[in-house]
């Protein structure tokens, strides 16, 4: 009889993690804005307009807006996130988040997660807010996240002087708002191995780049995705469809660094659910545009071969697999060369 009873239970709690393992149990898309109506920054502006369409649409019943600490604690302490859930963030600080973007966020009840970097923030600064505004926001609910001081960079900066990045951050935050930010965004969405160990070293929570993704509990958390929105990347249908996407639920993910040093990169990982593989797309840019590869599929697992070397800088990876359910899952990654 004892026998019997411990295989029932072996055969139960391997159904529960068959299930598991073949379904992400959450998912979560950020967006990420840095100016507001300023015309002639269009690769970090969204217009009035835009911004107005995807605060119509951020305030549709079907979705759930949650601050990203929410989101975040929600995962890692193995809770449910509700349907639809989103987050917003805003990186760097621009004066035109205090004058146009807070007042029509905090109008929609919208959290909002500002990631500071503090070199920038002084009384002379005509384009970044000050202390006082920044203290002001804090005190109506916005979060602060960290973005480095000097906003450089990173991944071309020695470990001790990325370290002194975030010493001289963490010392002003202190003096200034009486505490360290526990939210991490990398300036340009850049990093490497050795500053995400660093990052871990100071305790950081989580941390942030800029590409496209959906958040689940399959994700680096210290290379969460965001959906960039500006101008060219503004418009309402990618704002929904992006806002609809589910998370993709990959593993084993290699280069495993975020910066990297083969050129072409060996690119492979494996999905959660193997019943995605056969609908699963892969697209690689960079500053000469899309990347010609092919796609290998074994199984679960999927390896990518680029036919040519990636450029220098930023190149981008973003994988879409349409589900059962009609469903997309969405998984990015940014490569740094």
């Amino acid at each position: 009889m004892f026998i019997l009873k411990v295989a029932l239970i072996f055969i139960v709690c391997l159904n529960i993690s068959n299930s598991y393992a073949s379904n992400i149990k959450n998912s979560a898309v950020v967006f990420m804005y840095h100016k507001f109506g300023i015309d002639k920054y269009p690769t970090t502006s969204v217009t009035l307009d835009q911004f107005d369409s995807h605060l119509k649409e951020f305030s549709k019943e079907k979705y759930s807006l949650k601050s990203i600490e929410f989101i975040i604690d929600t995962i890692i302490n193995d809770g449910e996130l509700p349907e639809n859930t989103i987050g917003i963030s805003i990186d760097d600080a621009d004066k035109s988040f205090y004058e146009v973007g807070w007042p029509m966020f905090k109008e929609n009840n919208i959290p909002v997660t500002l990631f500071v970097n503090t070199s920038t923030i002084h009384k002379n600064n005509k384009n970044y807010l000050n202390w006082d505004q920044i203290r002001e926001l804090k005190a109506e609910g916005v979060s602060i996240g960290a973005h480095s001081h000097s906003h450089y960079h990173m991944s071309d900066l020695t470990i001790e002087e990325v370290r002194n990045e975030i010493e001289i951050s963490n010392n002003i935050f202190l003096r200034e708002l009486g505490e360290i930010p526990s939210l991490f965004a990398f300036p340009y969405g850049e990093t490497n191995e050795e500053i995400i160990n660093l990052l871990k070293e100071y305790k950081f929570k989580v941390a942030f780049g800029q590409h496209s993704g959906v958040i689940n509990e399959t994700s680096n958390f210290y290379y969460l995705p965001r959906f960039s929105l500006n101008e060219k990347y503004g418009a309402i249908d990618r704002v929904k469809f992006a806002a609809n996407a589910k998370g993709l639920g990959i593993y084993d993910f290699i280069p495993k660094d975020p910066t990297i040093y083969d050129n072409p990169p060996f690119i492979g990982f494996s999905l959660l659910d193997e019943k995605l593989v056969p609908s699963i797309d892969c697209f690689v840019f960079d500053s000469k545009g899309e990347v010609a590869k092919e796609i290998f599929k074994f199984n679960e697992r999927i390896e990518i071969r680029l036919t040519r070397k990636l450029t220098e800088g930023r190149s981008r990876m973003n994988c879409t697999a349409k589900g059962s359910d009609g469903l997309w899952r969405w998984f990015g990654h940014q490569f740094y060369l």
